[in-house]
């Protein structure tokens, strides 16, 4: 057996009885790395095969007496368990700070830890650039960031950076220039975007300062000011340029009142007193210069003049570090703690609530677990900035929400994993969350939450307000997708999230409709059955990357759905998948047009009950267009639509004919009947087409003399092309797209001529031959075609 302990590895052979040292020359193993060793393991197949994991990792292939380098992941830190497959000792499986890698070769080679959310989130930011970049300080990994939105479809690797900021301190981006992001652990580093240079403009440069600063040093900015950086460390201290120039606005917070510190200068000498540090800290967003800051030693203070007075408003007889305090957005006197004393064994949450500047304190922990085995203690709370009385919290084993001020918790675990919740953001609409091991996570906007209210409950249904939208594309790519196996996150969905509730499960079909400000229907969803598109069954790419036809979930309790800013895709006889893919959320093209920004109403119909609500739509801040042009091009897809859909209604005019007449082609009929219905029919082919003989249907083959009048089949096809060729991205219609339109709106209107005769003269014509042969005449269609309007 072997034992690892700080003063080395030791091996016994007789079940404890003596012990004898491995390798006491290699002071790496003996010394631990300060105490850094996790385990030792041997090869089940093999007892002279021999590892160590520490900070680095040792193997020994003589039984423990002599150890040389293991190679383990390249670049990994923290070694924290091996498993040896017991029947192959070349297979195992290394767990790192960074996460899971396996081998197959004795350590030869590894697999790589970037294909897993493993990430240990220590605090976590959210920048003012669209989509959001947020960032995230993690264990042995460094700082990150990422996009909450991926332009590919979906969050890749693309979206991804590292960030020179340091593992477990803050980030904070500049407010008025997002290319400017702050961030504390071993100094205050200035980081420039897009160069990513960085350096150190921390105070605790100057010596003569005598710093200290916590493992979780806050760093923020003010909210009453936007370029005053405010950093904690035993005492604070605030920068309005960026960190050339500080000045400290407190004296040392880490002692309790009625404590005389210890001077700066003489601390480190045997028997004096050393104070705590800042371990957090919060800035009134309703009052200026409000700070509040705990430490790692049981401490609240505050400030409500910008640091020149200071008063101690630390709970009594309350022990633990000071993990998180939240300032009220809405009263100056209220503010949340919370405290962690996990390391001396105590795993209760403990959150508390004053509402008098920190006089009084409350306990406000009903609803929250106990005696979790994973732990129970509390990590964050955080009050939402537009909704007074809802709070969230994260513990050691998940999330709460409470709707009145913490007095009630209940779980909002929802898809979670159990794990570890150290830092939340509310950013606009969404709920960023970083955890302890299983990276970043969002909740999609909150607004149904901020509507939560008794009378909810008891509504046969309610459709909530949803918050605002932003019109984005789906994926801007252009070739090849990523496949799968490239790591990803999922995309918000697109465009506007749509949360209603029902008290049962309705007796039909439930329909959602999207009005326009004029009032008109420009999207019809229903929870009905859907017809998946016929090229669905047998794709040009594999199924796995074909969505669903789209149906409105009709569950009783909550539901959620997505409207992606389209309006009703238009008839086309042939669908195609485009290559800008992503894994089950691929749709068939063409797509309805994206429509302009504006204001919308949702309608929500159930069991013959409407409900609605208002809807705002708001263009991509980093659209390359304007609203003007947007709208522009909006109008000129929507007038191909319209003519697609004139083009799909003659054909079926035609088609029904054609349907009618095949009868007359019968042999048995008389010559006559069957010459005239063939020539016909050939007529009618002319003018609707063959909907199979081309993308987006086609209109027949060219022939000598040059190519045959345009069909309907034929010109739908041409518009289809030309709605997809227009929603790549936003811009004002060119002079060619202009003309690409007037050019197919005029076979079409010559379609529409030739068809208006056929069904008229022609058909008489025909019908005359049927009647001299006692047949039946073929019925004119009804409904005339209006030409479409080609001008400007």
């Amino acid at each position: 057996m072997f034992l690892i302990q700080n003063s080395g590895l030791w091996r016994s052979d007789d079940a404890g009885a003596t012990w004898r040292q491995m390798d006491s020359t290699d002071t790496r193993i003996r010394n631990g790395q300060g105490g850094y060793n996790t385990g030792v393991y041997v090869d089940p197949k093999n007892p002279d095969i021999v590892y160590t994991v520490n900070t680095a990792s040792y193997k020994s292939t003589d039984g423990g007496n002599t150890f040389t380098g293991f190679k383990g992941a390249p670049g990994g830190d923290d070694p924290q368990q091996l498993w040896i497959d017991p029947t192959n000792g070349q297979r195992m499986l290394f767990g790192y700070d960074q996460g899971a890698i396996v081998t197959l070769d004795g350590g030869q080679t590894w697999s790589s830890w970037y294909n897993q959310s493993t990430e240990q989130v220590y605090h976590i930011a959210v920048d003012n650039s669209w989509p959001p970049f947020v960032y995230a300080s993690q264990q042995d990994a460094g700082a990150i960031r990422t996009r909450l939105r991926g332009n590919q479809g979906a969050i890749t690797p693309l979206d991804w950076n590292p960030v020179p900021g340091w593992e477990w301190g803050s980030e904070a981006p500049d407010p008025l220039n997002s290319n400017i992001v702050y961030a504390s652990g071993i100094g205050v580093f200035k980081i420039s975007y897009p160069s990513e240079q960085w350096i150190d403009v921390s105070p605790q440069l100057d010596p003569g300062l005598h710093a200290r600063q916590s493992i979780s040093q806050p760093l923020a900015f003010a909210p009453w000011n936007p370029r005053e950086l405010v950093a904690a460390f035993q005492f604070v201290m605030t920068s309005i340029d960026g960190g050339a120039h500080w000045t400290r606005i407190s004296p040392d917070l880490g002692y309790p009142k009625d404590t005389v510190p210890t001077p700066d200068s003489l601390r480190g000498k045997p028997g004096l007193l050393v104070g705590g540090t800042i371990q957090s800290m919060a800035l009134s967003p309703v009052k200026r210069g409000e700070i509040w800051v705990g430490t790692n030693t049981s401490l609240i203070k505050l400030t409500q003049d910008e640091g020149k007075t200071w008063q101690d408003v630390s709970i009594p007889n309350q022990p633990g570090d000071v993990l998180a305090i939240e300032a009220s957005h809405f009263d100056a006197g209220e503010a949340y703690v919370v405290f962690a004393w996990y390391s001396s064994g105590d795993f209760t949450p403990y959150v508390y609530r004053t509402r008098d500047y920190g006089k009084t304190w409350t306990l406000i922990t009903n609803g929250l677990a106990t005696g979790q085995p994973s732990g129970s203690f509390a990590r964050v709370v955080r009050e939402d900035p537009k909704t007074r009385g809802l709070l969230f919290a994260g513990t050691e084993s998940g999330m709460y929400v409470s709707f009145d001020d913490g007095d009630h918790w209940q779980s909002l675990q929802l898809n979670l994993p159990n794990t570890s919740c150290r830092d939340l953001v509310i950013h606009g609409n969404d709920l960023v969350l970083g955890t302890y091991g299983r990276g970043i996570w969002v909740l999609d906007d909150i607004s149904p939450l901020r509507q939560m209210m008794a009378a909810v409950s008891t509504e046969p249904a309610h459709l909530f307000a949803p918050g605002e939208a932003v019109r984005v594309r789906r994926n801007v790519g252009n070739d090849t997708p990523f496949p799968p196996e490239v790591p990803h996150a999922l995309n918000p969905p697109d465009g506007a999230i749509i949360y209603y509730s029902l008290a049962a499960k309705p007796a039909g079909a439930i329909t959602l409709d999207v009005l326009d400000a004029t009032g008109t229907v420009v999207r019809h969803m229903t929870s009905g059955p859907v017809e998946p598109v016929k090229e669905a069954a047998r794709p040009p790419e594999p199924n796995f990357w074909i969505a669903p036809p789209f149906r409105l979930p009709a569950e009783a309790g909550g539901n959620r759905t997505n409207w992606d800013l389209r309006a009703d895709a238009p008839p086309v006889f042939t669908h195609t998948f485009e290559i800008n893919a992503n894994p089950g959320l691929t749709p068939p093209s063409p797509l309805g047009p994206l429509v302009p920004p504006g204001a919308y109403a949702l309608r929500l119909t159930v069991d013959g009950k409407s409900y609605t609500q208002p809807l705002t739509v708001v263009n991509d801040p980093r659209s390359p267009a304007t609203v003007a042009d947007v709208r522009a091009q909006y109008a000129l897809e929507t007038r191909v639509v319209a003519a697609m859909q004139t083009a799909w209604d003659g054909y079926q005019q035609v088609a029904a004919a054609r349907g009618v007449v095949a009868a007359d082609t019968a042999s048995s009929l008389p010559a006559a009947v069957v010459t005239a219905a063939k020539a016909f029919d050939s007529t009618l082919v002319a003018v609707g087409g063959e909907p199979t003989s081309g993308r987006f249907g086609g209109g027949g083959a060219f022939r000598p003399g040059g190519p045959p009048p345009p069909t309907f089949a034929g010109v739908n096809g041409t518009l289809g092309r030309q709605l997809n060729a227009l929603e790549t991205g936003d811009l004002a219609p060119t002079e060619a797209m202009q003309a690409a339109y007037a050019a197919a709106c005029k076979d079409l209107t010559n379609a529409v001529t030739r068809w208006t005769g056929i069904n008229g003269a022609a058909l008489t014509t025909f019908n005359a031959v049927l009647a001299q042969n006692n047949l039946k005449p073929v019925p004119a269609a009804t409904v005339a075609l209006a030409a479409p309007r080609c001008g400007g």
